[in-house]
């Protein structure tokens, strides 16, 4: 089996084949994992919630005509994708206790309800949240805060709702722990090289790759770790597979022929600041416990270990446009919400571009005959990159999946 990517995506999945049994080679172009979309994300490990909607990203007006008409055209994957997140979110757990990953994890999610309105629509929700089993706790303003004493007593709160399962973590120290242990499995990663083409033949497929190392000394010591790529031969080479999967985002469109699958994807841009924890005695109580949404600002803020992360300024924009983010907003939000909580001139910048259907959903499925695609799993919080690479592979080695998310396959959007 050959996974393109090496981001969590990527790094999940090739783990979940080696456990199987297969033998995995993960091709990546830069020189380490999780370098990509996975560094900048969201600490959050959230339950996906029907229902519950934040402030829309802005998007172009071809892009809102596109995700009209596929959410009225669609199937419902709303049952899928819960459970999905569900299981993504055991999953994470179970790997933890299981391989001993440490990926400075804490428990505990609330969002923020700021105003009447978003208080009555959550209200409306949680008959049908606990028809699902999922137990969200409506807590009143002052629970809120003492769940949470670093809140500011100024900014306007009515309510929180606390997800359960939901908590917070570092997802790159995630990806690169759970490499290791993919590699004790058997599994190979090949860094600093770019797959150029994706061919069928016969029962197999035909992967054409090329070494692509950095052009100078500078960029490879920053982007390698110490034995990551080992010795390749230059020019392309072809390498047959019983099957390839693409985790590699918005690249993916190259190898599979958007003309050909009729996909279209676009690019969800976020912005991410990473600041220090200002630790003073007498205030211990500063910064998040845990995580906080706020739905209203499009922010999620999160501790991990002893630094915060703050991410929002989501836009999506064409596959191939870039974005200035707006980190200042960023602060702004971690200001109102966590007054003084941190060192921000140590603050780490950072921006990721996701790839994203028209629907919004993520893409985990087949293709076409050996070739999967396993695209976008974070977009709801990245444990459930968990659940998707858990049953994609399952499907890929010819076992019974623990799921059906055949409404989260790639033929939805033909």
């Amino acid at each position: 089996m050959a996974v393109v990517g090496a981001g969590l995506a990527g790094v999940t999945t090739a783990y979940e084949l080696a456990a199987l049994g297969c033998s995995v080679q993960v091709f990546e172009r830069g020189g380490s994992v999780a370098e990509q979309s996975t560094f900048a994300s969201s600490a959050l490990l959230s339950p996906w919630l029907p229902g519950l909607t934040g402030a829309a990203a802005p998007a172009p007006l071809a892009w809102r005509w596109r995700r009209w008409r596929a959410n009225r055209q669609g199937r419902d994957a709303s049952a899928a994708l819960f459970e999905l997140s569900r299981l993504g979110l055991a999953r994470a757990a179970e790997l933890r206790r299981a391989l001993g990953l440490d990926d400075e994890s804490t428990s505990g999610l609330l969002v923020g309800l700021v105003d009447a309105k978003r208080l009555a629509a959550a209200q409306a929700l949680l008959q049908r949240w606990q028809t699902l089993g999922l137990a969200v706790e409506l807590l009143g303003p002052q629970q809120a805060r003492e769940r949470e004493p670093g809140l500011s007593d100024q900014a306007a709160l009515v309510g929180a709702l606390a997800l359960p399962g939901g908590g917070t973590g570092n997802p790159r120290l995630f990806a690169q722990q759970l490499r290791h242990q993919a590699q004790r499995l058997g599994a190979g990663f090949r860094f600093h090289t770019t797959v150029r083409a994706i061919a069928a033949d016969g029962a197999d497929l035909t992967l054409r790759h090329e070494h692509t190392p950095p052009t100078s000394a500078a960029t490879r010591s920053a982007e390698s770790e110490p034995g990551d790529t080992l010795p390749q031969a230059l020019g392309p080479q072809d390498e047959r597979f019983d099957a390839v999967v693409l985790c590699n985002g918005l690249d993916a469109l190259a190898l599979i022929g958007p003309r050909r699958s009729g996909l279209v994807l676009a690019a969800h841009h976020e912005a991410s600041v990473t600041v220090p924890l200002r630790l003073l005695e007498a205030h211990p109580e500063l910064g998040p416990k845990a995580g906080w949404i706020d739905p209203s600002r499009g922010l999620a803020i999160a501790r991990t270990g002893q630094r915060v992360r703050v991410n929002g300024g989501l836009a999506i924009t064409g596959s191939k446009a870039r974005r200035m983010p707006d980190f200042e907003t960023l602060h702004r939000g971690l200001q109102h919400w966590f007054p003084g909580s941190v060192l921000h001139q140590q603050v780490q910048q950072g921006q990721s571009r996701r790839a994203v259907c028209p629907d919004g959903l993520p893409l985990v499925g087949s293709s076409k005959p050996g070739l999967w695609l396993n695209l976008s799993p974070g977009g709801c919080g990245w444990g459930l990159a968990c659940g998707a690479a858990q049953v994609l592979a399952q499907q890929v080695a010819g076992g019974e999946p623990a799921l059906d998310i055949a409404a989260l396959a790639p033929q939805r959007l033909a």
